[in-house]
C-alpha cells in the first residue's frame, strides 16, 4: 500500500483577530492532499509571527514558550501517526486531528455495520432493492453472528479483526457447520465483501482483507426436462385438484420462463398486446427489477383461460392461484410420481426447461432467450442454457447436407 504523505503546518489567522489585536494560532494537518485544521488556543501579535518559518520571531520568553509548544504539538502528531500505523488503523487528517484532541473515533464492529447496512437496505426495498436481495443479506448476517459465537466466543468483532484468516474461517464454517454448498457459501462471502467495501470507503478499515482472497463460482450442470417428459406432465390426467393446479402452474412456467416470484405476482395488468398484435407478458422481474417481454405461447394462453374465473383474480388480484414456493415444490414431488418423471421437479427447473427444451432446442437464438428470461448478461443465460443432444444432432445433420 502507498505510504501516506503527512504534513504539519502552523499559521495565524489574520482575519480573526482577537480584541487585544493578536492573531490566533492554528494547526493544519494534511494527509494525502486532504486537510483538517485545529485552533491551538494560542495567540500572538501579528508582527511577531514568522510566516516563512511558521513560528514566533525573536528570543522573548513569550516567543520561546510558543515555539516550544509548537514543537511539542508536532512531536505528538508524529507519535499519533505511528500509533495509528501500528494498530492498522486508517491514517487521515481527521483521525490525526481527533487523536490529538483526545476524541475517540467511533470504532465500528462488523455485525453492527452489517445491521446498519441491512436496515438501510430495508428502507429501499421495492425502490432500489428487491425483498429477495434483503433476504440474502439477512441470511448472511445470521451466519456471521453464528460464526463469531463459534469461533470468537462473542456476538460481534471489531472491523480490524476481519482479516484473511477470518474470511477463510468463515468459508470453512459455511461449508461444514452451516452445511452450505460452495456457490451458496460464496454468496454469503460476497455479502461480507460488500460490508468490508463500505468500511474501506468510510475509512473504518485501512487494509482490504479480501486482497488475497478470491471468490469463485462453480458452474454446475442444470437439469431440465426432455420434450417427452414435458409432454407427459402436460397431457397427464390428474384427478386431485390441488395437484392439477400445481401441474398447470409448472407447465405455465415451462412455457413462459417466469421465476416463481414473478409467477406469484403476475396480474392482469401485465398482459398486453405485443408488437405482433398477440398477447404478451410485460413485467419487471421481482429479483432484479429488469423488464422482460414474453409472448404468451398457446399452452400458456390455454392455462390462463382455464383460470379466468378463479377466485384468485378477484380476491388476490392474481392471474393464477399460486401457493407458497415451499408448498408448490412439495406438491411437485407428487406430480413427478404421478407422471412417471424420475427427476426432482421444482419451480426453477421449469425456468431451465424454458431456456433449453422450449426455446434453444427449437432454434431460438440465445440472445432472444436472454431477453425473454430478463437477464442483463448473456453469460447468465449460458448457465441455464444447456444445449441438448438432439439439437446438436439436428444442427449437425443440416451441416452434413450442406457439406454433401
Amino acid at each position: 500500500m502507498r505510504r501516506a504523505t503527512f504534513n504539519v503546518l502552523f499559521y495565524i489567522k489574520r482575519t480573526k483577530l482577537l480584541k487585544n489585536g493578536n492573531a490566533p494560532v492554528y494547526l493544519k494537518i494534511t494527509v494525502n492532499g486532504k486537510s483538517a485544521e485545529i485552533s491551538l488556543k494560542r495567540n500572538i501579535p501579528i508582527n511577531l509571527w514568522n510566516t516563512e518559518k511558521n513560528q514566533a520571531k525573536g528570543k522573548t520568553q513569550e516567543a520561546i514558550d510558543l515555539n516550544n509548544y509548537l514543537n511539542s504539538v508536532r512531536g505528538q502528531l508524529f507519535i499519533h501517526q505511528q500509533n495509528l500505523q501500528e494498530d492498522g488503523k486508517p491514517i487521515t487528517a481527521k483521525t490525526l486531528r481527533n487523536a490529538f484532541l483526545g476524541l475517540g473515533e467511533k470504532q465500528w464492529h462488523l455485525v453492527e455495520l452489517f445491521k446498519k447496512h441491512n436496515q438501510e437496505m430495508a428502507s429501499l426495498v421495492n425502490k432500489d432493492f428487491s425483498p429477495l436481495t434483503l433476504q440474502r443479506y439477512e441470511a448472511a448476517l445470521k451466519h456471521i453472528i453464528k460464526f463469531c459465537k463459534v469461533s470468537y466466543m462473542t456476538n460481534d468483532i471489531s472491523l480490524g479483526s476481519v482479516d484473511h484468516k477470518f474470511i477463510t474461517g468463515f468459508e470453512l464454517y459455511l461449508k461444514t457447520d452451516a452445511g452450505c454448498q460452495h456457490n451458496s457459501a460464496m454468496k454469503h462471502i460476497k455479502a461480507l465483501r460488500k460490508i468490508v467495501g463500505i468500511a474501506l470507503a468510510n475509512e473504518y478499515l485501512r487494509k482490504d482483507p479480501f486482497s488475497k482472497y478470491q471468490i469463485t463460482i462453480r458452474n454446475k450442470e442444470r437439469e431440465t426436462l426432455t420434450k417427452t417428459e414435458l409432454t407427459n406432465i402436460y397431457c397427464k390426467e390428474i384427478d386431485i385438484e390441488r395437484l392439477d393446479i400445481i401441474r398447470d402452474l409448472f407447465i405455465f412456467q415451462c412455457y413462459t420462463g417466469l421465476a416463481f416470484k414473478d409467477l406469484e405476482t403476475l396480474q392482469e395488468s401485465h398482459l398486453k398486446l405485443g408488437i405482433d398484435g398477440n398477447q404478451w407478458i410485460f413485467k419487471k422481474r421481482e429479483k432484479t427489477d429488469v423488464s422482460c417481454h414474453i409472448p404468451v405461447l398457446p399452452i400458456a394462453k390455454e392455462i390462463l383461460f382455464k383460470y379466468q374465473n378463479h377466485p384468485c383474480r378477484k380476491i388476490q388480484r392474481r392471474l393464477l392461484p399460486v401457493p407458497s414456493n415451499q408448498k408448490m415444490n412439495a406438491y411437485l414431488k407428487e406430480v413427478a410420481t404421478i407422471c412417471g418423471v424420475n427427476k426432482k421437479l421444482h419451480t426453477h427447473l421449469a425456468r431451465h426447461t424454458f431456456a433449453t427444451t422450449v426455446t434453444l432446442s427449437n432454434g431460438i437464438p440465445i440472445e432472444t432467450v436472454s431477453k425473454l428470461l430478463g437477464h442483463t448478461k448473456i453469460q447468465t443465460t449460458q448457465i441455464y442454457a444447456k444445449v441438448l443432444d438432439d439439437k446438436i444432432s439436428q444442427d449437425m445433420a443440416i451441416l452434413q447436407k450442406k457439406l454433401a
